[in-house]
């Protein structure tokens, strides 16, 4: 059994280099560390191989946003053997025991969940609610035993969060074309449907409590946009994810439409991101050591 961590920057060097540094110091050693750089300009996969050799960079040509990182990246380390990838933001910090228990709950199931995720705290170690899986009922989650200090969980973001690649194979990536926002909850929750999941409450990663967004600016595009692919496709996600991507939808333009520095560009991005939403379709795609005839996204009209 392997598992390998795989982070996604772009141009975040210094915070880059903490996360590697609390990676490198687990008091469980990583076989692998996979940095996947967003076409960075700030010399970030140049730092890494200059203070980190023994890290793996994959340097994509263009930014691909996170969404794309961590599809490139999930292929990668399937391409390369391992049983489990770990899976974190570049301005994330593992505390140094936290890849432990979630290799604890994970082998207490016999390796069957389709991910463990960890605790997510701010830097004041006060919880951010953005981070925290959603419990499920046992009945849920597939008849999954749970280990101690672990729940069931229903999906969970990409901060810390340890994938069975063995699930991870049997279903198509992370959604690229997402580019960013509710790739991680889709991605999750489509494991839990197919090996359930679970959360564990002492494996714990300290990440930035960032404040809300009041304007999210171009990036409402984003929002709106696969939120509407995730309850259109019923391939994509859960109905668990898809019950949090129709949470507080209107409400939220509502709240956007009133914050906007600029109603004009307020009135463009949702506008553009309504259009992609209901006119367009997200591309799956399978790993690379699968075919077309393998793909499980079996709605009419759509191909891998």
């Amino acid at each position: 059994m392997t598992v390998a961590a795989l982070v996604v920057s772009h141009n975040r060097c210094d915070l880059l280099r903490k996360c590697l540094s609390a990676l490198l110091a687990q008091t469980r050693p990583l076989d692998e560390i996979l940095v996947v750089d967003n076409d960075s300009s700030d010399g970030s996969a140049d730092m890494v191989r200059r203070e980190f050799p023994s890290v793996t960079v994959v340097r994509s040509p263009t930014n691909i946003g996170g969404a794309g990182g961590f599809s490139l990246g999930v292929d990668t380390l399937l391409g390369h053997g391992h049983s489990f990838a770990w899976l974190m933001d570049d301005d994330a910090e593992p505390r140094e025991d936290a890849l432990e228990p979630l290799l604890s709950a994970m082998h207490a199931t016999g390796d069957k969940p389709g991910f463990v995720a960890s605790t997510v705290l701010a830097p004041d170690g006060t919880k951010i609610p953005s981070h925290i899986p959603l419990r499920i009922p046992v009945a849920e989650n597939h008849g999954l035993p749970t280990p101690p200090d672990t729940y069931p969980a229903a999906h969970s973001t990409f901060v810390g969060v340890l994938i069975n690649l063995e699930t991870a194979g049997s279903t198509y990536l992370p959604i690229a074309d997402f580019f960013i926002w509710w790739d991680d909850s889709e991605y999750t929750s489509r494991l839990q449907t197919l090996a359930g999941g679970l959360a564990s409450t002492t494996s714990v990663v300290v990440h930035p409590n960032k404040p809300e967004w009041k304007d999210l600016g171009p990036r409402l595009r984003f929002d709106v946009r696969n939120r509407i692919w995730i309850l259109k496709h019923r391939r994509l996600a859960s109905a668990r994810g898809r019950e949090r991507a129709a949470e507080a939808f209107w409400t939220g333009i509502w709240a956007q439409a009133k914050n906007a520095r600029r109603k004009d560009l307020f009135v463009r991005y949702l506008v553009q991101g309504l259009w992609e939403g209901v006119f367009t379709r997200p591309r799956p795609v399978l790993p690379a050591r699968r075919t077309a005839n393998d793909s499980p996204w079996t709605e009419s009209g759509s191909r891998p």
